[in-house]
């Protein structure tokens, strides 16, 4: 019998662990879960998915886990994630009606202030039309319903959060009376859970734009209403943040507002650069030289008390998501530690490369190459729950040393106001590191 042309490869591949990683599981999370990080983050909307009940257990990864406030679940089992339970025999079905009921019962619900709907791919790839479902039946809701449209076969956790934005940003009414004098609102934040870490970043955005005499109007997102989102019509100044660059653009367009792209404020010189855009762009660049001064005075020398005896010449890796890597670059930079690579949970689209720097996008969790990068590091600063490799809970035995950051986060939670974005923002974040490294000394004694 004839052998294929590939099996000696496939032989060969079997001994090989770096030719087995395209076959194991990426470390990203799935384009639903960016969905339901976006309906956490508006305490009143409601999201239908069409498809089983196995579109419910997804919300897991969120309420009571990462976010020990979300009310994404109810005990008395009025969820803000609901379902159509089409099955595989139903699906093949014109169901519309099944669509538009459910609908009809979030609606009615009176903590309801927003409708989302979207679908599983098992439903979205028979070509259901759920803008036109939501068009047909428009005058029997009482709520704004808007389409998240599926892309769950395309996209990751980052393209499903901002595409709820750009639904937002499409369907909202944002006639709120024509735009006010001085006064900004900020698209493309990712709320993705509703504890200090975010409220904490909130008021540093808020002090950050007071000092530039600006009125900081709505955030999306923010863990506000559909209300709260709405005010951003009455912004004069939109700021584009990363995680949502089409939505700014779609809501500068519909409302008249100026577009001012920027980077996430994370780290002292991405802070910097912020503060810098917004002053320029609102004419303000005095107030903002003035502000970054006494920043700097303040922080600088708290962390001067820290960096010299205990981060110089530490060697961290980094996992997150891409948008927080270039400031994780700079505040390793800052503090003289060796960034020996970084793993990051999204796609290569999202960008994120940095040149001289060792950055995986997506590696298998229990990979070569993730397992290269993380053996490398004294510590390591990102989340750790995957499936693999990176434990859900407790110390992995061969990497303890770990500040948990960013989504998920399953063991470290905010209770009070502790930012991780601004200068605040920094010192909070090298304090908790300082926390880790004191242990990992003391360990070694």
């Amino acid at each position: 019998m004839r052998q294929s042309r590939n099996s000696g490869s496939r032989r060969s591949g079997r001994g090989n662990p770096a030719e087995l990683d395209r076959f194991r599981v990426p470390m990203n999370f799935p384009w639903l879960i960016g969905v339901y990080l976006g309906v956490n983050a508006v305490r009143d909307a409601y999201a239908l998915v069409d498809g089983p009940d196995c579109a419910l257990y997804k919300a897991h990864f969120i309420h009571g886990r990462h976010d020990a406030a979300s009310t994404l679940l109810d005990v008395g089992g009025r969820h803000r994630i609901a379902f159509t339970n089409v099955c595989s025999r139903g699906v093949v079905r014109h169901h519309d009606e099944v669509v538009a009921r459910h609908l009809r019962v979030l609606d009615a619900l009176p903590g309801s202030g927003l409708l989302l709907a979207t679908a599983l791919p098992m439903c979205s790839v028979t070509g259901t039309d759920y803008g036109r479902i939501l068009r047909d039946h428009r005058s029997e809701f009482r709520k704004p319903a808007l389409e998240v449209r599926p892309s769950s076969l395309l996209g990751d956790w980052l393209d499903g959060y901002a595409a709820t934005l750009e639904a937002l940003a499409r369907g909202l009414d944002l006639d709120g009376g024509g735009r006010r004098r001085r006064t900004a609102a900020v698209v493309g934040y990712l709320w993705d859970r509703n504890e200090g870490d975010h409220r904490g970043n909130l008021a540093e955005l808020r002090r950050i734009f007071g000092a530039l005499d600006l009125d900081l109007v709505s955030v999306w997102l923010g863990g506000g209403s559909a209300e709260d989102l709405r005010r951003a019509g009455t912004a004069e100044l939109v700021v584009s943040l990363p995680y949502g660059r089409r939505a700014a653009r779609t809501v500068a367009r519909r409302t008249g507002a100026r577009l001012v792209e920027a980077d996430l404020p994370f780290g002292l010189p991405a802070t910097a650069a912020f503060v810098r855009r917004v002053a320029e762009a609102a004419g303000r660049g005095a107030r903002g030289e003035a502000f970054l001064d006494g920043e700097l005075r303040r922080v600088v020398p708290r962390l001067r008390s820290v960096l010299d005896p205990l981060f110089l010449h530490r060697r961290v890796a980094f996992v997150g998501d891409p948008h927080r890597l270039a400031g994780f670059c700079d505040l390793a930079d800052d503090c003289g530690m060796t960034l020996v690579g970084a793993i990051v949970t999204g796609r290569p689209g999202h960008g994120g490369a940095r040149e001289g720097r060792t950055v995986l996008f997506e590696p298998p969790e229990d990979g070569v190459e993730a397992g290269r990068v993380l053996g490398a590091a004294d510590f390591v600063v990102g989340s750790r729950a995957t499936r693999g490799l990176l434990a859900e809970a407790g110390p992995h035995p061969q990497y303890p040393w770990w500040v948990e950051f960013g989504f998920p986060s399953y063991e470290h939670h905010a209770l009070v106001e502790r930012p991780f974005l601004g200068c605040d923002g920094a010192l909070a974040l090298v304090e908790r590191m300082a926390d880790c490294l004191y242990r990992l000394d003391g360990s070694r004694r």
